[in-house]
């Protein structure tokens, strides 16, 4: 296996930048979503408090991707994910999916399953889906996976696996919500957790290795369970994170570190098959935690301003990094957005021409020579119903305008940071843990002053000093404009300062403003109660077409929730 892995980085060497089927066998892909995670609940970020060995092994062993966007909540991050598109562009855009819900990414879309299944790849979803259940044609094992085992819409508890909806009306709709393709898991017993592991286990297991795998493992955690039972760690095993003063934030920990757990059994697995060496592996969140409020996990995003569903930076920069016996460690410090899987996933695997019209950037060169990212600007989000706002990102600088009234603007978790002991040691846990006792075995090691080194890079520096008094919240008429190299805690405003910069980017909203697609009413059935189906969450209407309403494309004809434009020199 050592061999096997020098002949990788003699490749990366000779500077090939994509791995062909025509020069070597296609990698295996392992996709590790987690649900709701913050930035600061990874150690490899820089924090004591919650301990992920096993991520921080493959971090620094991989390329920490340091300026890497989400969506700020779960349905459009996975719709950019498997489309490679702005979530606006095919109306998925917003608050994310009722399981009640007659929507899902239209059928017109070409997912990254389907695609990577074209080149050869074997395809499964362990997790959550997230992206319509209405109809069958909208499930998982419908869109390109040729397997789905776990939950089909936004979280379950982890204990019965029950999804509980509260509609706007204050209907209450609730039931199982956990399958095996179509087969509800009604005898299903074990930690939700588990339960996704075992099953992801066994596909690496049962794969045929001559056939390039894509297992995509979308977890469940560490998003709270019901409002009944919001945090849920293991039960039945000894609760640990003693050193984390706040009683919330410690049970937040615990479930993360099983997460990490779970990780740590995954890489054991494509070890014992035999495949570790030619697996590339993806950590990513959904977007940020949501410190407070509804469904909030206790998770924390500082340094960051903001929280999960808001444009902030709390809410869509998020932990990420890419692992292969290939890549040379670093922290990469492009700018990388979630569209941009699609492109350089295919390119990975060897697809040399990717021609489908997306927003997505190939990152595979950039990403394996350490070169500058080829992106020069990102959408953050656009929002068209309710509040209406927009965000964008150009270069070293970030506009938000919009009505940001009931958004969260703060700055939330200081107070969940406190340990009452000496939190464990980074270095000593990473080095004791289950991936790098696996790394070991290929000849991979972990220098003290590397890993040391690496885990400094990858924390976010605050440069500029000058902090507003009051924080800059936008309106319709003034936004909010940061130059996010010096202050990523978005605390400085440069609005009255930056006026060219300010026009050039409400231009470029504008015209971004006006190719989306409407995203259209809630439509909540009372079909899907899972009271009519012993209450399971089944899917409850017939075959939807391409010509469906569900599937309609309409562009917005609306005006953009601001009012500034070329003018905003002369404010």
């Amino acid at each position: 296996m050592f061999i096997q892995t020098l002949f990788w980085q003699w490749w990366l060497l000779l500077g090939i930048i994509s791995v062909s089927a025509n020069d070597v066998s296609p990698p295996h892909i392992l996709f590790i979503m987690a649900d709701d995670m913050g930035h600061n609940d990874v150690s490899y970020h820089g924090s004591d408090q919650i301990s992920t060995p096993n991520l921080d092994a493959l971090a620094t062993r991989g390329s920490i991707l340091k300026q890497y966007y989400s969506e700020a909540i779960c349905t459009p991050a996975r719709t950019a994910l498997l489309t490679g598109k702005y979530p606006m562009r095919t109306g998925m855009q917003g608050f994310p999916l009722y399981n009640s819900e007659d929507r899902g990414i239209p059928l017109t879309e070409k997912l990254l399953p389907a695609h990577l299944k074209d080149i050869g790849y074997k395809t499964h979803l362990v997790g959550k889906w997230h992206l319509g259940m209405a109809s069958k044609q909208f499930l998982p094992q419908y869109r390109g996976y040729d397997s789905h085992y776990g939950l089909r819409g936004g979280f379950v508890d982890y204990l019965s696996y029950h999804k509980v909806e509260q509609w706007p009306d204050g209907t209450l709709l609730f039931g199982l919500d956990l399958f095996d393709n179509d087969i509800p898991q009604i005898t299903e017993e074990r930690y939700v957790v588990d339960a996704l592991t075992d099953r992801a286990v066994e596909i690496i297991f049962g794969h045929n290795s001559s056939t390039p795998l894509f297992l995509h493992y979308s977890s469940c955690a560490p998003h709270a369970g019901n409002a009944g039972g919001a945090l849920q760690p293991p039960l039945y095993k000894k609760l640990g994170s003693r050193h984390v003063a706040n009683s919330d934030r410690r049970l937040y920990a615990e479930v993360v570190r099983h997460l990490d757990y779970s990780v740590g059994r995954l890489v054991r697995a494509l070890a014992d098959k035999g495949i570790l060496h030619n697996t590339l592996i993806v950590f990513v969140s959904d977007n940020g935690a949501p410190t407070t409020g509804m469904y909030s996990n206790w998770g924390v995003n500082l340094p960051f301003r903001g929280q999960k569903q808001t444009p902030w930076e709390g809410g869509v920069r998020v932990p990420a990094f890419i692992w292969h016996a290939a890549l040379k460690p670093n922290v990469w410090d492009g700018l990388m957005h979630i569209s941009d899987w699609m492109p350089t996933l295919l390119a990975a695997a060897g697809r040399k021409k990717f021609d489908e019209k997306i927003d997505g950037i190939n990152q595979w060169p950039s990403i394996l020579r350490g070169q500058q990212s080829p992106r020069k600007e990102l959408l953050v989000t656009v929002e068209d119903r309710d509040n209406g706002y927009a965000a964008l990102r150009m270069g070293d600088y970030k506009l938000l305008i919009g009505n940001f009234t009931g958004v969260g603007n703060a700055y939330y978790g200081a107070e969940f940071l406190a340990n009452k002991e000496t939190p464990p040691d980074f270095y000593d846990s990473l080095a004791s843990s289950e991936v790098a006792k696996v790394f070991s075995t290929l000849g991979i090691t972990f220098d003290y002053g590397d890993v040391i080194a690496t885990r400094k890079a990858a924390v976010v520096k605050q440069i500029d000093t000058v902090k507003d008094q009051v924080p800059c919240i936008p309106t319709p008429t003034r936004g909010c404009l940061y130059n996010l190299k010096k202050d990523p805690a978005e605390s400085h405003d440069l609005w009255l300062r930056g006026q060219k910069i300010v026009s050039l980017m409400t231009m470029r909203l504008r015209s971004l403003w006006s190719q989306m697609v409407r995203r259209g009413p809630t439509k909540l059935n009372i079909d899907a109660d899972p009271a009519s189906h012993n209450y399971i969450c089944l899917t409850w209407l017939n075959n939807v077409t391409q010509e469906s309403p569900l599937n309609e494309k309409v562009v917005y004809k609306g005006a953009p929730p601001f009012n500034v434009g070329c003018e905003c020199a002369n404010n």
